[in-house]
């Protein structure tokens, strides 16, 4: 692995409700990058950073898993965090470090009870956030609905900067 100056290393918390994709992104994520040769799914139990017996029976995070990777001469260190509001502390540790965070947001359920919860906590420690708009493809997504629900929920400044080709 090079070596990096502190300049060209990012740390990203993926963040969101239980459920919202974080997991399949890191993976996704990993993948592109071209340091798996085919990406794992929750549904498998074969996720890079859902490996302990519990997330893998459970299907969820439990725990913040740092997973990294480089990136046009950047090393990206990515936090996959815990959804599940019970296992907070790992979200507030992996904010402690984070220069940014994912917020992402389930198109067919938009912004969650967790989504709320975990916002105190990013503008608590003043991270950075992109939201994601995830799981378009789902019978019930609704993008539009989704981005105007961020938008009375965290702030008129949310903006769109790329749009689906199609949902559902």
């Amino acid at each position: 692995m090079e070596n990096f100056s502190t300049k060209q290393v990012k740390n990203i918390a993926l963040l969101g409700h239980a459920g919202s994709g974080k997991t399949t992104l890191a993976e996704c994520m990993l993948y592109e990058a071209g340091l798996l040769s085919r990406r794992g799914t929750v549904e498998e139990h074969n996720t890079v950073s859902d490996y302990q017996p519990i997330e893998q029976e459970r299907g969820s995070s439990i725990f913040a898993t740092p997973l990294h990777t480089e990136w046009k001469g950047y090393k990206i260190n990515i936090l996959d965090t815990p959804g599940n509001d019970d296992f907070v502390g790992e979200v507030i540790a992996s904010l402690k470090v984070a220069d940014t965070g994912v917020m992402l947001l389930n198109a067919a359920f938009g912004v969650e009870v967790g989504t709320d919860i975990l916002w105190e906590y990013t503008e608590a420690f003043k991270t950075p956030m992109i939201f994601a708009v995830n799981q378009a493809d789902h019978d019930k997504a609704d993008f539009e609905r989704t981005v105007e629900q961020a938008k009375n929920h965290f702030s008129k400044k949310v903006t769109v900067v790329q749009y689906p080709l199609e949902t559902g």
